[in-house]
């Protein structure tokens, strides 16, 4: 079908062999099938959905057409009859040059009415069928068939649209995309385990690299995880070269647009060097906008005869806000042309591995036992909106500032503490009491300070706490309460203010950015 895109092309092609009776089976196997001829492409696959019902619309306004032609064609039946029975003249009416099925059926159906008046009519009428090799009873079951199989049509365009309604489309753009198939041949095995969005960031790389069409999205597709495979044999199937990532939107994807002779348009180009500028070009834009400014305002002091003396005075004096103007546009500016972009992320939401064990630490001042209830109840919100048993929460304590070592409400607050985390353990901890934890440190003496306070405070506890979580036994913390046992297999930590949210199920979100190849640390000796 020429003019006309294939995907849509496609779309009526299948209504008209189904009847309109789509399942999600079916669907899938006619995509399969047609790939093995010719690849679709990833816009391609996305439209599906929309063309699906578009042809299913199409399919409706025939059927509807139909059914209006054939209500037209009784009408007009009903007309040539009422003109007989009024007429004075005995001689039949002429019939009209086309006989239409619902026309005849509706003249043998009503002719009844109307007894000998019209007795020559049907003997024309039964003489235009016998021509047609056909009989009043024919015309009669065809109509009725048609009839039949107009409302089952319908009915099953009706079910199709509502199934296109309820099908999830993300699901089976994976099971029938070429591209998806190869990417999941990753040698890392990561890109299985990620995100649907991170998955579709991949694939939107592939996209930008290819000529729209499937053979080349295919051929861009396995040139990269071609290369992943190198860098595996090369390196380990552990490096993040090894992930097929690394090289459609990471470090390698340079070498990946060399290998398949991608040329970016000018205005990636463009983009791309002043990313590797942006320093230059944002202090640049800076300094042009406010000397712009600056001189508009010295020209219309000069063209009113302002002395040198009044220019510069008016210069200085305008030097302060022209920056300011100037700062607030280049960064809103940025902020337009610069959106940021989503990291890449594995999918957790089925749990934390065991190897993503994770500890959300509070870092806190413990000055009253009032405060340390509503701490315990920040903490138990955080908890109960991140269940996950691979998922602790911490409180990181501190004693506030002191002339001396200890001060007598000291041992009130702590029991609280230490009651309020045994307590969170026996309600929350699913049997267990490595869920909830208190760290609480002592008070050191600070000669800069003149003051007996948390060694370091708020920045002493994490890095005390992450010494402690690597085996140190020689911390400033002198209270814990919960199992030491999980401590060693702790890998990440999440660090909270008293004040800060944890929405539900963003611990598991993070924990997936972190554990992701590309975003992972790495150590450089």
């Amino acid at each position: 079908m020429a003019g006309i895109a294939r995907v849509y092309a496609m779309a009526l092609e299948l209504i008209r062999h189904t009847d309109g009776r789509l399942d999600r089976h079916q669907l899938v196997r006619f995509m399969v099938a047609y790939q093995t001829v010719a690849p679709l492409t990833i816009g391609e696959l996305w439209a599906w959905p929309s063309m699906l019902k578009l042809a299913l619309l199409e399919s409706l306004r025939r059927l509807a057409d139909e059914t209006l032609q054939g209500r037209n064609a009784r009408l007009a039946a009903d007309g040539y009859l009422t003109q007989i029975g009024g007429a004075e003249d005995t001689a039949p009416l002429a019939l009209p040059e086309v006989l239409e099925t619902a026309y005849v059926v509706r003249l043998l159906q009503r002719m009844r009415e109307y007894g000998p008046l019209v007795s020559p009519v049907r003997a024309a009428v039964e003489e235009r069928l016998a021509a047609q090799g056909m009989t009043a009873e024919d015309s009669i079951r065809t109509e009725h068939q048609s009839q039949a199989a107009g409302q089952v049509s319908v009915a099953n365009a009706i079910t199709s649209l509502r199934l296109c309604s309820t099908l999830d489309w993300t699901l089976y753009f994976e099971n029938v995309s070429l591209i998806e198939q190869v990417l999941q041949r990753d040698p890392a095995g990561v890109y299985g385990s990620m995100d649907f969005l991170s998955r579709d960031r991949y694939r939107q790389a592939v996209e930008e690299l290819a000529e729209a069409t499937g053979e080349a999205q295919l051929r861009v597709a396995l040139r990269s995880v071609e290369s992943a495979r190198q860098a595996a044999e090369l390196k380990s199937a552990d490096d993040r070269a090894a992930h097929v990532g690394y090289h459609l939107i990471g470090k390698g994807r340079r070498d990946l647009e060399t290998d398949v002779a991608y040329g970016p348009r000018l205005t990636v180009r463009a983009r791309r060097f002043i990313f590797a500028h942006a320093t230059s070009f944002y202090l640049g834009s800076i300094g042009l906008v406010a000397a712009a400014l600056l001189a508009l305002a010295v020209a219309y002091v000069q063209a009113k005869g302002g002395a040198v003396w009044v220019q510069a005075w008016i210069a200085a004096l305008l030097l302060l806000p022209a920056s300011e103007f100037a700062i607030a546009l280049v960064q809103r500016l940025a902020a337009h042309l610069a959106a940021p972009w989503r990291l890449p992320r594995l999918d957790f939401q089925k749990g934390v591995p065991e190897d993503a064990r994770t500890m959300v630490v509070v870092p806190t001042l413990l000055t009253s036992v009032a405060g340390v209830a509503e701490l315990l109840e920040h903490v138990e919100v955080l908890a109960l909106g991140n269940v996950d048993p691979r998922i602790h929460f911490a409180i990181l304590g501190d004693f506030a500032d002191a002339p001396t070592a200890e001060l007598p409400a000291d041992d009130e607050i702590l029991d609280a503490a230490r009651a309020g985390v045994l307590d969170l353990n026996a309600r929350l901890g699913q049997g267990r009491t490595d869920r909830f934890h208190l760290f609480h440190r002592a008070r050191q003496w600070n000669p800069g300070e003149g003051s007996w306070i948390g060694w370091e405070r708020k920045r002493g506890k994490l890095e005390e706490f992450n010494r402690l979580l690597r085996g140190a036994k020689d911390t400033s913390f002198r209270v814990h309460v919960g199992d030491p046992k999980v401590l060693p297999s702790v890998r990440y930590c999440i660090t909270l203010d008293n004040d800060t949210r944890l929405p539900l199920h963003a611990a598991r979100k993070l924990i997936g950015i972190i554990a992701h190849p590309l975003n992972r640390p790495s150590f450089d000796p």
